[in-house]
């Protein structure tokens, strides 16, 4: 009897001991199987943009399985597209150095700079011909590229016209002249200057004796005019006395 109550001890001893083993394995093996997001046969969605990509930054896609819902990302390039304002100056060229533009890119602010060409000298008048009265001055206005400068006047005849170093012009007497500027780039220009006599006045003076009749609407410088050989009565006097207002066309 004793020896059978030991038996069944150990019995049940080592039945529990079983139990528990199966227990235990039964927790373990679970976790030592392979997920089964690696064994789905994947569906996968299609590729949804979550970060949009710029000229400089990288951006963002994604997608995610029909069955088990497990999601991929994917990086997306920069475009390196930049989208650029408009060229501005930032240095103008002259004929001795080049000048400079730059622009901006509107989404990363990069800089881009370019030079530009070096000026070709030229220099040309704004009137190719001036005319002037005896006496009269005139100041010759040039156009030129920046950079240059005036070297010096020339007038092809100074008893015509004379040129000062600002290139102020003065008549002197009836003719034509050729004004010539010559730059320090070495390029010229001439204009030619035309001088006419200062025009006479045809004002008579009022003490000028002048002849007039009763009748007549004009008055005469002589007595001896054609068209005075009929009349009778002349009166003569000075001419802020006369009474008339136009001059005779035969003896004027």
């Amino acid at each position: 009897m004793e020896g059978n109550f030991i038996f069944n001890k150990e019995e049940v001893f080592m039945k529990k001991k079983l139990f528990c083993m199966i227990l235990v394995f039964s927790m373990i093996i679970p976790t030592l199987a392979i997920p089964a997001a690696e064994s789905c046969q994947h569906e996968w969605s299609e590729w949804d943009t979550t970060t949009e990509p710029t000229c400089s930054d990288t951006g963002e896609k994604s997608r995610w399985c029909y069955l088990c819902y497990e999601s991929q990302t994917k990086t997306i390039p920069a475009t390196g597209d930049h989208l650029w304002d408009d060229w501005y100056t930032v240095k103008k060229p002259t004929i001795h150095k080049t000048g400079l533009k730059q622009r901006e890119c509107l989404e990363c602010y990069k800089r881009q700079s370019k030079k530009t060409a070096k000026l070709k000298p030229y220099v040309k008048f704004t009137k190719k011909t001036v005319k002037l009265k005896v006496s009269k001055t005139y100041k010759l206005k040039i156009k030129y590229a920046k950079g240059d400068s005036v070297k010096k006047w020339k007038s092809s005849n100074k008893k015509i016209a004379t040129v000062s170093k600002k290139g102020k012009v003065k008549a002197k007497r009836k003719g034509t002249a050729k004004i010539t500027v010559t730059m320090k780039s070495g390029k010229k220009a001439t204009c030619r200057i035309k001088v006419s006599p200062k025009k006479k006045s045809s004002k008579k003076k009022h003490t000028e004796t002048v002849y007039w009749t009763p009748g007549g609407s004009v008055y005469h410088s002589t007595i001896d005019c054609p068209t005075l050989g009929r009349s009778r009565t002349i009166y003569h006097g000075s001419l802020s006395s006369c009474p008339k207002s136009r001059p005779c066309k035969v003896c004027y």
